[in-house]
């Protein structure tokens, strides 16, 4: 999706790693003390007792920003490594940073303790890694549009299989009222795509058997869209 300007919670940077401090997790309280909540004794659990677990600290980096792209100017500034994802009551998958690394960073601040925090469920990742979305927020800053794509397949829930030889319209409506329409087939694994887009908004329909339902697919706030089709 493309940056929000407005958005004072967002922050968007490339930035070389200059320290990350990795605290170690907080465990439960010693055999024969009493867990500050549940009141008991935390060396023999007996059943219906609370089990202690242990609360996970994360790791913070502290980066000096070498191009920003939304928020920070230059200087320092600091993140906390989180993770969307647990096994287990254990975070899986937190971004491993060390000194020296390049890395694009996207952090939001938290509501709580408006702390400004990080995941690869956002843009972080490498640099070496983010060609892609480098060139993409480059060209954000200078105000230009880059190509978009369009993706998706046709799938039948009944055969439980995506369908191949399905013609698919993409179609846009333009100011003079002209629609300009483009047409594609899906492959052999019922998968289409659309390359080198204009930015713009627009309808894409399958030409199925019952009438495809069309699908709005706005290329403005994104530079690619992922479509499902189900064939009934």
């Amino acid at each position: 999706m493309l940056p929000d300007r407005s958005d004072t919670n967002s922050v968007i940077f490339r930035g070389i790693v200059k320290q990350v401090t990795a605290p170690s997790p907080a465990l439960p309280p010693p055999s024969g003390q009493r867990g500050p909540r549940s009141g008991l004794a935390s060396g023999r659990l007996r059943t219906g007792d609370p089990i202690p677990r242990t609360e996970f600290r994360y790791p913070t980096a502290r980066f000096q920003i070498l191009e920003s792209f939304l928020g920070p100017g230059a200087g320092d500034f600091e993140v906390r490594l989180t993770s969307d994802h647990f096994l287990d009551g254990i975070p899986q998958d937190v971004p491993a940073f060390h000194e020296g690394e390049v890395w694009l960073v996207e952090a939001h601040r938290g509501p709580q303790d408006q702390q400004w925090v990080t995941s690869f469920c956002e843009r972080t990742r490498p640099a070496a890694q983010a060609e892609k979305d480098l060139q993409f927020l480059r060209a954000w800053i200078r105000g230009e549009h880059l190509p978009a794509q369009v993706t998706g397949e046709v799938w039948n829930p009944v055969e439980r299989k995506s369908l191949a030889g399905i013609q698919i319209y993409l179609r846009r409506a333009t100011q003079s009222n002209a629609a300009q329409t483009f047409s594609g087939t899906t492959d052999d694994r019922g998968q289409f795509s659309f390359q080198n887009v204009d930015p713009g908004v627009y309808e894409a329909v399958p030409a199925l058997p019952e009438n495809g339902v069309p699908v709005k697919v706005d290329l403005l706030r994104a530079r690619c869209r992922h479509v499902v089709f189900t064939a009934r």
